[in-house]
């Protein structure tokens, strides 16, 4: 049995977060702002393969290099938020922040309007509709039932809101209710970030940094990744016996020398990347 030489162990989770690239300061990014959030089995990994100098009739191997060297990062991600949707997309702007009103006058077929009052999420403070600003034209929103699980209409507002709340918010024309479907007062109306699936011309590049601590004397090791391609990730499963997760992979990327600038010069054009550990 070999001699333990420090206590330099890894058992632990793992925070991981993302923002554009170069436009954040990818040593900058912090929790509060720019995590994933809950992820399980977070992994960097560096792999190659080798190529072979051969002679003779024994093919012996005389000479080899490694090459195809590349890095690459997999997690499983959990919070299935329009945001990370569209992270997962590779599209890196912000989603708009989620708003959620009650139905006060029921709304049907013939309906030109919703009539709501804010409704927030219970400790989302900031899912309150708080103004007409909130709920702005062509919002896109879903009418959802209280009482019959499945029920959702996904509509857009046809023009501006007004009200002091509750609101009015019109959803005329090809946006009204179909035939044959209603929503009773007490019905939810949620101000929603529709995210395109699978669209191909999303392909934005992010910084990434990841944060996690050995299992004694709390000794941090960050990975510092400042131009990460997304390759594959969005999953939507509903499962009935385990909780879902989308299985992300991001690859690391060279920097060019215009891109290895200021602070990012110190990881430089030889590496996609750079860990620092307390051990």
């Amino acid at each position: 049995m070999a001699d333990v030489q420090k206590s330099a162990f890894s058992l632990s989770s793992a925070t991981l977060m993302m923002a554009p690239a170069f436009t954040t300061d990818v040593f900058s990014l912090n929790p509060s702002q720019h995590s994933v959030g809950m992820v399980q089995e977070v992994q960097v990994t560096v792999d190659g393969s080798i190529q072979e100098l051969l002679n003779g009739v024994a093919q012996v191997t005389v000479d080899s290099k490694r090459t195809n060297v590349k890095a690459s990062i997999t997690a499983n991600v959990f919070e299935m938020t329009a945001q990370n949707y569209m992270r997962a997309h590779a599209l890196s702007g912000a989603a708009s922040q989620v708003k959620r009103g009650q139905l006060t006058t029921a709304a049907g077929a013939a309906a030109v309007s919703l009539v709501m009052n804010s409704a927030p999420v219970p400790g989302e403070s900031a899912s309150a509709i708080s103004s007409l600003s909130d709920i702005p034209s062509g919002a896109t929103l879903l009418i959802q039932s209280a009482t019959t699980e499945g029920l959702v209409f996904p509509t857009k507002s046809s023009g501006a809101a007004t009200g002091t709340g509750p609101y009015t918010v019109p959803i005329a024309g090809t946006y009204a209710i179909p035939t044959g479907m209603s929503f009773a007062i007490g019905d939810y109306v949620w101000v929603v970030q529709d995210v395109a699936v699978g669209n191909m011309d999303y392909d934005d590049l992010f910084g990434v940094k990841i944060t996690g601590n050995l299992t004694n004397y709390n000794r941090p090791v960050t990975a510092v990744f400042p131009k990460v391609r997304v390759v594959k990730g969005f999953e939507i499963a509903y499962q009935e016996t385990q909780y879902n997760s989308m299985p992300w992979e991001l690859a690391p990327l060279i920097m060019s020398a215009s891109e290895a600038t200021g602070r990012l010069a110190e990881i430089g054009t030889r590496a996609p990347g750079r860990v620092y550990v307390g051990a």
